[in-house]
Order: C-alpha cells, then sequence, then structure tokens
C-alpha cells in the first residue's frame, strides 16, 4: 500500500514504457498499448489550432488513489499492471466507484478533491478514486490539453483491469467526476472504453467543462453524451475567454444545468482588493479572483452530495427566460413530450432526471442506480437561482404582480415572503429600476430561504430618482397594487395576497400583505 495525499510515497514505476512498435510520423505518435494520438482533424482545426501530442506516460506518470471508509485520509494506490495493487487495498467489492478528476496546473489532493472524497464516503461505503495527472497538467495549457487525451486512455486501461478483476464491477455504476480539463479527460475515458474493450461508462458529471480549444470541436475531442450512459454538466463560468471565462457556454451533455445563468456567480462580484486581502498576496488575490466564477462548480456539486435540499432547477430556453417566469412548472411528460423538466442540480441529477418524482427522500437512496439506456433527449438545459456563499442551496419563487390604476412611478420592489418555518430576507424584484405603469402586470423568479408552508408577505416600494427630471416628483412617491401570488417551485405551493384596503405604499415604508386566497 502507498499513502496518499501529501504523504504519498510511490512505488516503483509500473507504468508501461513506449515500446515505439509503431512507426511514428510528422502527425501521429505512438504509446505501446495506449495507442497512436493523431494531430491531423479533428485534433487539428480552426477552433484548435494549437495542437501537441501527449508527453510519454512515464513523463505525466498518473497516480491513482483509492479512498474507503477504511482509509478516508490516507490513499491506497492503484496500478495499471500491477492487479495485486487492487487485492491488497481496501476495496469494497459491492460499493459505488467514483473517480475524480482535477483540472488545468492541479493535482489529485486538493482541498476540494479530499472535500468531495469526504462527503462521498460519508454519503455510501464507496470507493472514490481521485487521478493524480499532475506530471501532465502543468503550463503550457496546450500541452496539458494534449496530455489528457492519454490520461484518459490510461484511465480506461485500469477501469478495465478492475472489471476483469473484481467479481460483479459493472462499468456501468462507475461515475467519473471531472473538473475543467478533467472533465474532458472523463470523455476520453469513456470514448476508449467504448471503443478499446466494449465496456460502457456509466456517468460524466463535468464541472465547469473548460472552454479553450475545446469549444466548436467535433465530439470526439470534447465532451458530449456518446461518452457515457449519462452525461450531466454544471457551467459556471460561460463568458466568453476573452472576457475571462474559462468554461463551456454549449451544453455538452445530456442534461446541461446553469446556474445563475452559467456566467456570473453570485458573491465572486467583489474587487481584487478584497481576494488579495483574503489571500495575501497580489497574484493569490488575482489568482482567486479570476478563477471564482470556475470554481463554484464543484463547491455547488460538493454541497449537494449530503444536502437534504432539492437543489431543483427548471428546463428553459434561456436564463432570461427563466428569470421573468416563463419555465417554472415540472410537468414534462415523457409519453406526450410536453411540458418542462426539472431535475435536482449536482449529485442527485442523474435520478431526477430519470424518474420526474422529486422527492427527496426517494432519490438520495437511489441517486448511483445503474443505467442500462441513455435518456432519449440531449442538450436539455437547466436553470437555477443559487445563494452568494456557502450554503449555495436557495428556494425559487415565482412573483407575478398587477399595479393598480394609479399614477405611473420609477422605482424598485422589494418583497419579503413569510412561512411556517420563517422567513426570507427582502428580495428585489428585478435587478433594475423600471417605469410601473397603471395596470400593469409584472413577473420574475427569486430566490431566498426555505420557509416551509407559505403564509404572508411584506411588500416596499423603492423610490429612485434618474437623470431624466420628466421622472422627478416634488412629493414622495406611492404606488398601489392589486394583487400578488406567490408560487414555490419546490412544494408547488401558490399564495395570493391583496394590498390592504385604503392602504398605499410609500417608499420606504413595508407594507404586510393580506391573504386573497390559497390555492
Amino acid at each position: 500500500m502507498v499513502l496518499g495525499g501529501d504523504v504519498c510515497r510511490c512505488l516503483e514505476n509500473t507504468i508501461p514504457q513506449s515500446t515505439g512498435a509503431e512507426q511514428d510520423t510528422p502527425t501521429k505518435k505512438c504509446f505501446g498499448k495506449f495507442g497512436c494520438y493523431s494531430l491531423e482533424n479533428p485534433w487539428s482545426s480552426q477552433s484548435r489550432p494549437v495542437s501537441l501530442f501527449p508527453e510519454p506516460p512515464e513523463k505525466i506518470n498518473p497516480e491513482y488513489c483509492l479512498y474507503t471508509r477504511r482509509n478516508p485520509t490516507v490513499c491506497d494506490q492503484l496500478y495499471l499492471d500491477d492487479p495485486q495493487t487492487l487485492f491488497r487495498s481496501n476495496y469494497v467489492p459491492s460499493g459505488q466507484v467514483y473517480f475524480i478528476s482535477h483540472g488545468f496546473v492541479e493535482n489529485g489532493h486538493r482541498p476540494w478533491i479530499m472535500d468531495m472524497v469526504r462527503e462521498l464516503l460519508k454519503r455510501s461505503n464507496a470507493n472514490v478514486i481521485a487521478i493524480d495527472w499532475s506530471g501532465g497538467s502543468q503550463p503550457p495549457y496546450a500541452q496539458a490539453v494534449a496530455n489528457i487525451r492519454l490520461v484518459g486512455v490510461m484511465t480506461a486501461h485500469l477501469i478495465q483491469m478492475m472489471s476483469e478483476q473484481v467479481v460483479g464491477l459493472q462499468t456501468e455504476r462507475i461515475h467519473i467526476i471531472g473538473h475543467s480539463l478533467g472533465a474532458h479527460l472523463a470523455s476520453y475515458v469513456g470514448t476508449t472504453l467504448r471503443r478499446t474493450f466494449n465496456l460502457r461508462l456509466g456517468r460524466i458529471t463535468g464541472l465547469d467543462p473548460a472552454e479553450p480549444h475545446f469549444s466548436k470541436t467535433d465530439a470526439l475531442v470534447r465532451l458530449d453524451p456518446t461518452d457515457a450512459i449519462f452525461v450531466d454538466n454544471i457551467h459556471t463560468d460561460a463568458n466568453s475567454f476573452v472576457m475571462g471565462g474559462l468554461g463551456m457556454k454549449d451544453p455538452a451533455g445530456h442534461v446541461d444545468f446553469y446556474p445563475n445563468g452559467g456566467r456570473d456567480q453570485p458573491g465572486c462580484e467583489p474587487g481584487l482588493m478584497k481576494y488579495m486581502t483574503e489571500r495575501g498576496s497580489f497574484f493569490k488575490g488575482l489568482t482567486k479572483m479570476i478563477g471564482c466564477n470556475h470554481v463554484r462548480s464543484y463547491q455547488y456539486f460538493i454541497e449537494t452530495i449530503n444536502s437534504p435540499e432539492k437543489f431543483l432547477a427548471v428546463e428553459c430556453k434561456s436564463w432570461e427566460h427563466y428569470l421573468n417566469g416563463t419555465c417554472f412548472k415540472c410537468d414534462y411528460n415523457p409519453t406526450h413530450k410536453n411540458g418542462t423538466q426539472c431535475a435536482k442540480l449536482g449529485f442527485h441529477s442523474m435520478a431526477s432526471f430519470f424518474s420526474h418524482k422529486l422527492s427527496t427522500s426517494k432519490h438520495r437512496k437511489h441517486s448511483d442506480f445503474m443505467l442500462t439506456e441513455s435518456p432519449k433527449r440531449r442538450f436539455v438545459n437547466m436553470y437555477v437561482i443559487t445563494g452568494a456563499e456557502s450554503p449555495f442551496y436557495r428556494s425559487q419563487y415565482r412573483v407575478s404582480w398587477k399595479i393598480s390604476d394609479s399614477c405611473h412611478e420609477i422605482g424598485k420592489f422589494k418583497l419579503q415572503i413569510i412561512g411556517s418555518d420563517g422567513s426570507t430576507t427582502f428580495m428585489s424584484l428585478g435587478n433594475r429600476v423600471q417605469y410601473f405603469d397603471p395596470g400593469s402586470e409584472h413577473r420574475v423568479v427569486v430566490a431566498g430561504a426555505r420557509v416551509g408552508h407559505l403564509e404572508s408577505a411584506v411588500l416596499q416600494w423603492y423610490q429612485e430618482r434618474t437623470l431624466n427630471p420628466l421622472t422627478w416628483r416634488i412629493h414622495e412617491t406611492s404606488v398601489s397594487i392589486s394583487s400578488i401570488r406567490i408560487d414555490s417551485l419546490e412544494t408547488g405551493e401558490s399564495l395570493t395576497l391583496c394590498q390592504p384596503e385604503n392602504t398605499i405604499l410609500s417608499a420606504g415604508s413595508p407594507k404586510k400583505l393580506n391573504l386573497c386566497s390559497m390555492n
């Protein structure tokens, strides 16, 4: 057994050396049983103008570190060509198998990986294998991109060895979780298992799959739904690369989650000075600021593993359509193919995507069930709003209201929802100041604390001054609403409230709304 983490000692190098049996060419390089790697199309294209060969296996030297409940912090090292390392390890024959892969300039012992290991082992008596390919993840980026092709093939060879040596191990039950470049590495594992060994990988979860050198490329080059029976992705940094985004915008799985629109995550807005203060240096602060959105993907995923909350997301045409309340039902019918589908963000997405029955307790029991067929639907985009800090879960509420026949005003509403288990903070109904015409109707989706059974709400009006003098008022502005309806996505409950008779909403003065009817 080889110790892992910061105390890991490597045994003798058992990774096979390149045999050179096949002839290398200027556009092809071979590494013995791990096959040959081409630089021709689709590996070189307009979307990928720079393409390199992988470095030799002995240079990258990936390590596979097994953690179980018997050894949750000190790993058992597994070697490709030595089944005895598997037999001598604490491998649990009846346990679920998870692989975790890091991304660029990282290693297999990062704190977030150990956090994920801990949560997976807390959930079940599983086998969690961290892939440490730090020997090939260092700059330049184009070289790391090339190296994951080889690491993916080598990982597939390890899985094939395990499937031969372990009675009852079904590759359909293996789940690979990859962040950034690690997501595309997982795709190469799935492709190799299918093409070389006629085996099927159960699930790949891509945590903000890397965009540079992968966007708009052929499906063979990047993660796509054919790489496993079920592929789900969490996109958190999908701004364009020139704007600092590191993750892919395009969907790459059967279901793709875009929390907060998949771009600018709450809590990642503070300036450089805040991050410099937190991290103690300019370089670390800059790194933290640039990577904040990118790392949110694994932070969200880790929280979902053992959280009692649903993290329910909704299928929608776009983030804007979700925010304006166009998509707020879980009424998808696989027989009639109508309506919008819901699924749970993160660890439990597969069970919820297939069952369409969103009981938390049921999914916590069956989230690692084995699939034999891929879903017929692909590239289903789903949206959800999270909080700015851990715990990130927020309940989703749709708020619809109608302005009474009063004067038009400009400003903003804030709402506090009160329930049997507590209340939300005051939530802005919209992100900007706007005009409210008499008789106009409005709708928006907001997120806040889970409050239990909906009971009442408090509404507040905020006056805003603009540069347009035609909007200025000598007196304090006020508005009145006819009604306001609150819908809870998680419970399906609705509450319709009315403003007390003969009252108005004055700027800065909150009003508790009266119950009109309960559906």
